[in-house]
């Protein structure tokens, strides 16, 4: 078993950089609620060490953006998630592409976000719905009761267009987000954790549980948090991921 390479090359030399201080609290918080309205870039190495019921491994390279943006006097986050398949069952290439925009609404215990999120068909063949999607986003974090921050965060995929054979697609992904902030720009959360129901098949598609360690440095003039993550799913369908370990470096650029 490897571990992903971002470690090694990207994620321990910023835990080695200067150190944080407590007025990165604030930021770390941030960094974990997807209702945030914080610009972030991250790169992920994400490596699945073993699958449920059959043999091999496969790694992804993950790009995600979160861009805020006011339109007139409403607050909003928009996020594209870019995955890059370097090893799978089913070759190498580009994933669908992932995007959502949130309208967030700030609350004196936290914040909350109503949207849309949806896929578009970008993946190579094999690595791809073949569908376009689309479907409503919701999502809270209570932030009142600090170092805790507590929330869930849905988003739907329901497919309207693609290719006639392709298989229609119709998800809900739940996030459940915890998280700890033990000063001085650490933190631990419930990481990428995703419950997932096909209302396609009825039935549970994914049970992730994930557990992440990040930590906001300054380096080069600019905020950094590098994170490494562990995960395991409960839903044991062969050919689900079973162990899933993550390595990434966000680069966070407060107002």
């Amino acid at each position: 078993m490897r571990w992903p390479v971002f470690v090694v090359v990207l994620v321990a030399p910023l835990l080695a950089a200067a150190q944080p201080t407590d007025a990165d609290d604030e930021l770390a918080a941030k960094a974990t609620d997807p209702t945030a309205q914080l610009m972030s870039f991250q790169l992920t190495d994400a490596y699945v060490a073993s699958y449920h019921g059959v043999d091999g491994t496969s790694n992804q390279l993950v790009f995600r953006a979160a861009i805020p943006f006011d339109l007139g006097s409403t607050k909003h986050i928009f996020r594209v998630t870019q995955p890059y398949a370097t090893s799978s069952r089913a070759g190498s290439g580009l994933v669908d592409t992932t995007i959502f925009d949130l309208m967030v609404f700030d609350q004196p215990w936290g914040r909350w976000g109503a949207g849309v999120s949806g896929t578009l068909p970008t993946g190579s063949d094999g690595l791809s719905s073949d569908q376009w999607t689309a479907g409503p986003a919701l999502g809270f974090v209570d932030s009142s009761n600090r170092p805790v921050s507590w929330g869930l965060f849905m988003q739907s995929f329901f497919s309207f267009a693609g290719k006639d054979t392709a298989a229609d697609v119709r998800l809900l992904n739940f996030q459940p987000i915890v998280s700890y902030q033990l000063g001085g720009g650490r933190s631990v959360s419930l990481g990428n954790s995703a419950i997932v129901y096909d209302l396609e098949k009825s039935r549970w598609a994914s049970l992730l549980a994930s557990l992440s360690y990040g930590q906001v440095v300054s380096f080069g003039g600019q905020k950094w948090r590098p994170t490494i993550e562990i995960g395991y799913d409960f839903k044991d369908d062969p050919g689900n991921p079973k162990w899933v370990l993550r390595a990434a470096v966000s680069l966070l650029l407060p107002k």
